[in-house]
């Protein structure tokens, strides 16, 4: 579902509820979406249409499903990374010295750095990773506040990092 948001551009997609529209949709071989970023419903044509709904699907069959999939991506993965021989310099696979050196001599540390970007995508809470993004009641679209997000650890709500 690499296809962009016409809206808002982003391509990351999250599951709609599933209602009469769902249901209808999927009968008919699309595949019902709404968009991350600005919440638009999006429509996907389904690829295989024998394929059952993942609600019918036993956890086995999930399951499976899931490990083709990660396969068939790891297969594609390995295959854009073999490139033809004669297409780069056989020293240019190897960093350089200057590169090497000035990455242990660098003035500004590291941990500097990563303490900044881990604490912003971090529940405030507990410290987890694991979020999903939340709706926003009626009062906080009205104060507009930014979006939302629920820890699914501690079920914290907090505002969604960017």
């Amino acid at each position: 579902m690499a296809s962009p948001c016409p809206r808002c551009g982003h391509t990351k997609t999250e599951s709609v509820r599933h209602g009469i529209i769902h249901n209808t949709l999927w009968d008919w071989g699309y595949h019902l979406r709404r968009c991350s970023f600005c919440d638009r419903w999006r429509l996907f044509k389904r690829t295989n249409l024998n394929e059952r709904h993942p609600d019918e699907m036993t956890r086995e069959e999930l399951q499976e499903h899931f490990n083709r999939k990660v396969a068939e991506s790891l297969r594609q993965s390995s295959a854009n990374e073999t490139m033809p021989e004669g297409s780069m310099a056989t020293d240019s696979v190897e960093p350089s010295a200057e590169v090497r050196s000035q990455a242990g001599s660098s003035s500004v540390g590291l941990a500097e750095e990563t303490d900044e970007v881990d604490d912003y995508r971090l529940c405030p809470k507990c410290g987890s990773t694991i979020f999903r993004r939340s709706h926003r009641r009626w009062y906080e679209k009205l104060f507009k506040r930014p979006k939302m997000a629920r820890c699914l650890k501690c079920d914290h709500r907090f505002p969604y990092p960017h």
